[in-house]
């Protein structure tokens, strides 16, 4: 219920301004050759695991038109809750790329939805104690880190200050499995929140009317 409340107040603003298309472009803030960059910190939801967790974002944007923009982003994964057979993920870092495409508004408004391939490097460590032996002389055991292919869809708005400055919203859905030494594969698929503030500069000068 709580991830169909948050996309349907990320969906409230673009369906206020999506439909402003044929004068869209008059005024409009968003060209061709801004590039962006920004840090936050992002809650998230395994959601088949029903635990929660916090990964630190860095991202970095460039607009090779009006429309359409590379996008990078880079997730650091923090912490993890349990799921409810005990295993913690203990490592999460992402790794995604791919592209953004940037709905007509007027002004400084950016709503936008990105597809994004990527990569994960996962690793899951069970918290159940287990007898001391040769192969787990600390009562512990930890499966083998691997990567993993991913893949993630976001839908988000930034609003522009002219010069260096943007305010941003996104709600990301990563799709991937982990497989490793474990009895059972770990899936990774995770919805993701983060705002903030980021940094933009104008790359190319713009032509004026």
């Amino acid at each position: 219920m709580k991830r169909i409340i948050i996309f349907t107040l990320l969906l409230i603003p673009f369906g206020q301004y999506a439909q402003d298309t044929q004068d869209g472009t008059r005024n409009r803030y968003v060209h061709t050759g801004i590039f962006c960059a920004d840090v936050s910190i992002a809650p998230g939801f395994l959601v088949n695991q029903n635990i929660s967790t916090i990964s630190i974002p860095a991202g970095i944007e460039f607009y090779m038109d009006p429309h359409v923009s590379f996008k990078a982003d880079v997730y650091y994964h923090v912490t993890s809750g349990l799921t409810s057979d005990s295993l913690r993920l203990t490592a999460n870092h992402q790794l995604l790329c791919g592209a953004a495409y940037h709905f007509t508004t007027r002004g400084y408004f950016d709503p936008y939805f990105a597809f994004q391939p990527g990569v994960s490097y996962g690793q899951v460590t069970p918290e159940n104690k287990l007898p001391r032996t040769t192969d787990t002389p600390n009562g512990t055991v930890d499966y083998n880190a691997n990567l993993a292919p991913i893949l993630g869809l976001s839908l988000g708005f930034n609003y522009y200050f002219p010069r260096f400055f943007h305010i941003f919203v996104e709600a990301t859905y990563v799709h991937g499995t982990l497989l490793y030494n474990a009895p059972a594969a770990f899936p990774l698929d995770e919805l993701k929140i983060q705002f903030g503030l980021g940094w933009n500069l104008n790359l190319i000068k713009q032509k004026k009317a």
